[in-house]
């Protein structure tokens, strides 16, 4: 029991990304016309958070390593509540910019030392297994978050999501006094800064560890860019504000069993690869659809076969990257989850500009095509 327990709220800590920002997305259209500002300025609240995620991975992972996982925790979720809190008191976008950094600098802490604490007490296939069980609720929190995000919104405004989000802080603020410490003093990295950036030498020198990272980060271009595309598609084909949380909560199905479906496939590495071949496949699918100008019905059917590949991919990867880079599991985790937001930031606004339809299918395409080149260098 107390193993659930742990995974439970590791399970929940790795999902903090969507709590973050699906459960945000159905909000956009609402701040274009709270703050009279455009579809892409809106967009930047999704880029600003993911910004934060990958810079409080960066900084807190590598100092997990040094000072062990419990207190950069508590740290992270009182810090996120705080934010959150703050959110609801915004008066203007660049106000709200600047907290959503803040809120994603702290769920990028949560994230990190979840995948930190999961290789602390397994490894190999064993590792493979509990990511697979954590990884589901990293593909479920997608399903409900938007749903949540989309009535929040109908309740209450833009601030719904804000409101949503302080809830889940505060219980994870709770839940997390119960996680003891995985990281023994015996097994710490040095206390100096020059042992910290060492820490990053060793990971950039490892040359599986860094292009599996940037095949998940390929990967997770799509994710980012469906949850950036999504609401303003939705209103392009005509449907109304409601369907944005039910789009994204239906994708997020498919991302959960791709999740949980990476132990039965086998190795990280064979994940990767499986993953790279159903991309690209479904890539050029996409480009037909979109281009093509095919129905919504249409575009949510590929996208969600697309997802599938992201959530396999997102155990497999996590694990073999992990395996690879043991020694300094906090920073390779950091770096992990850094550079796929990293991606996301970039790709929010791109889902903004141009031809919509166009644009999508482009950064689809590109996203596959470089997904494949990384599971190559990383695997042979």
């Amino acid at each position: 029991m107390r193993r659930i327990y742990l995974l439970s709220v590791l399970g929940t800590l790795t999902a903090l990304a969507s709590v973050v920002n699906n459960m945000f997305s159905p909000a956009m259209p609402a701040l274009v016309s709270a703050f009279g500002i455009e579809a892409t300025t809106a967009q930047l609240g999704l880029t600003a958070s993911l910004l934060g995620l990958a810079l409080g991975q960066v900084i807190i992972g590598p100092l997990t390593d040094r000072l062990g996982r419990r207190t950069p925790l508590l740290v992270s979720m009182a810090l996120l509540a705080v934010a959150s809190a703050a959110s609801l008191l915004a008066t203007s976008m660049p106000v709200l910019l600047a907290v959503r950094v803040l809120q994603g600098l702290a769920a990028g802490g949560g994230i990190v030392i979840a995948r930190s604490m999961a290789s602390d007490l397994n490894q190999g296939n064993a590792l493979i297994k509990t990511l697979a069980f954590i990884n589901v609720f990293n593909g479920l929190f997608p399903i409900v978050t938007p749903m949540a995000g989309g009535a929040l919104t109908q309740a209450m405004g833009w601030q719904g999501p804000m409101v949503g989000t302080l809830a889940v802080a505060v219980l994870l603020c709770l839940a997390c006094a119960w996680v003891p410490e995985s990281l023994p003093e015996s097994r710490r990295a040095g206390s100096s800064v020059t042992a910290t950036l060492l820490l990053f030498k060793e990971v950039l020198r490892n040359r599986t560890c860094i292009f599996t990272i940037l095949h998940q980060g390929a990967a997770l271009a799509v994710l980012f860019g469906n949850i950036a595309l999504t609401p303003f598609l939705v209103i392009h084909y005509g449907y109304s504000p409601n369907a944005i949380g039910l789009a994204l909560g239906a994708n997020g199905i498919f991302t959960a069993l791709g999740a949980g479906s990476a132990a039965a496939v086998g190795s990280g590495e064979r994940g990767m690869r499986v993953t790279s071949t159903g991309l690209l496949m479904t890539a050029v699918v996409m480009a037909v659809v979109l281009l093509g100008g095919m129905p919504f019905w249409a575009y949510e059917v590929v996208i969600s076969a697309m997802l599938f590949f992201v959530g396999l991919t997102l155990t497999s990867s996590s694990g073999h990257a992990m395996d690879s880079a043991r020694a300094q599991a906090g920073t390779a985790s950091a770096l992990l989850g850094a550079v796929g937001f990293v991606v996301g930031a970039v790709v929010a606004p791109l889902m903004g500009l141009g031809n919509l339809l166009t644009g999508a299918a482009i950064v689809y395409v590109i996203a596959a095509v470089l997904n494949a080149l990384f599971t190559r260098l990383a695997t042979r």
